[in-house]
């Protein structure tokens, strides 16, 4: 079985072909997975989306364990292992595993990513604010380091600082769905409702049922405040 990956309408898949059965199959995985498993031999590959598909965090964490007995410098087997361990529901010690990864490949935009997401789920949004940062450092084009920004800074109620960074994420890639609802939420929230109009111009075009949600929720919560 071999793997190869594509991103369609803003969706990774893995292309698996099963070369004993002439079988295809389109399998979606997460974006880090994708990019990890770019970076194995095709059955190690396979093995890690086989792993993701199945949820199997334990198996997952356990090959990365093994594989960092024997090859301890390489930064994918600290991501794959801060990556399990994330999903397990162990943010703090999947903080250590992706400060490994960033100490060992400090260009690894993946790495800083999810190294800034563990620190946001600890509550810690300043750390994760600098490890979004130095995504951007290595990758100044970086659509997902724009991305997680805005997010943050929307979460913790600051949409006036969310704003810019939703616009540099549409600028880098304006197929990213979340980025235009979250721009039309910053923009609403700061009381500016023919931009928020255009935003979700851009959010139909790519998901028109997102688009008729946030409409309706805002209709809801005019309605609530009558």
């Amino acid at each position: 079985m071999t793997s190869s990956f594509i991103r369609k309408a803003g969706v990774i898949a893995c292309l698996v072909v099963c070369g004993g059965c002439a079988q295809v199959a389109l399998v979606s995985v997460t974006p880090m997975i994708a990019a990890l498993a770019r970076h194995f031999d095709r059955a190690t590959a396979d093995r890690i989306v086989e792993l993701e598909q199945q949820k199997n965090w334990d198996e997952m964490l356990k090959l990365a364990q093994v594989q960092l007995q024997r090859e301890p410098e390489r930064a994918e087997w600290w991501v794959l292992q801060g990556y399990a361990q994330e999903r397990l529901g162990q943010p703090a010690v999947a903080v250590l595993s992706y400060q490994q990864a960033t100490r060992l490949s400090p260009e690894d935009e993946g790495a800083w990513l999810a190294l800034g997401r563990s620190e946001s789920a600890l509550g810690r949004p300043e750390q994760a604010i600098q490890a979004y940062r130095q995504a951007l450092r290595y990758r100044p084009e970086s659509a997902q380091a724009y991305l997680a920004l805005a997010e943050l800074y929307l979460q913790q109620g600051q949409p006036d600082l969310a704003l810019p960074n939703y616009r540099e994420s549409l600028r880098y890639d304006p197929e990213l769905e979340q980025a235009w609802y979250g721009l039309a939420s910053a923009y609403q929230r700061t009381g500016q409702n023919e931009r928020r109009d255009e935003a979700l111009k851009g959010l139909r075009r790519l998901d028109p049922a997102a688009a008729d949600q946030f409409e309706k929720q805002y209709r809801l919560k005019q309605a609530k405040q009558r």
